[in-house]
């Protein structure tokens, strides 16, 4: 094992660390969005449903 390894794998590491935490900001963000539109879908369905009784 050369001593390029010492420094190759703590940054691969920390590469993946970084990316996993970007992406994984963006599908919980996405996420969030998604439940938002849909508890809005829901509550325009409901006050269309009251209007119509």
């Amino acid at each position: 094992m050369t001593t390029s390894h010492i420094f190759f794998i703590p940054a691969v590491v920390l590469a993946g660390a970084i990316f996993g935490w970007i992406y994984g900001r963006k599908m919980l963000l996405a996420e969030q969005q998604e439940q938002r539109n849909a508890e809005a879908r829901k509550k325009a369905r409901r006050q269309q449903q009251d209007d119509a009784a």
